[in-house]
């Protein structure tokens, strides 16, 4: 797991050292705050689309 969330960061573009200062840890936050958003976008729309096709052959 941990491997997976390396890589993720990784993706993000984050460095791999945590931040020192109070203004290297804004924008961490924020580009980690933007990842979280998109990467919960793409499983909310991946769910919707199942969700659609496994309704539309239920009532088929």
């Amino acid at each position: 797991m941990a491997a997976v969330v390396a890589e993720f960061f990784g993706i993000l573009g984050l460095e791999r050292l945590p931040p020192e200062t109070l203004g290297e840890l804004i924008p961490y936050l924020l580009t980690v705050l933007v990842g979280v958003v998109l990467v919960s976008g793409v499983f909310r729309v991946v769910g919707a689309l199942t969700d659609a096709l496994l309704g539309f052959w239920r009532w088929r």
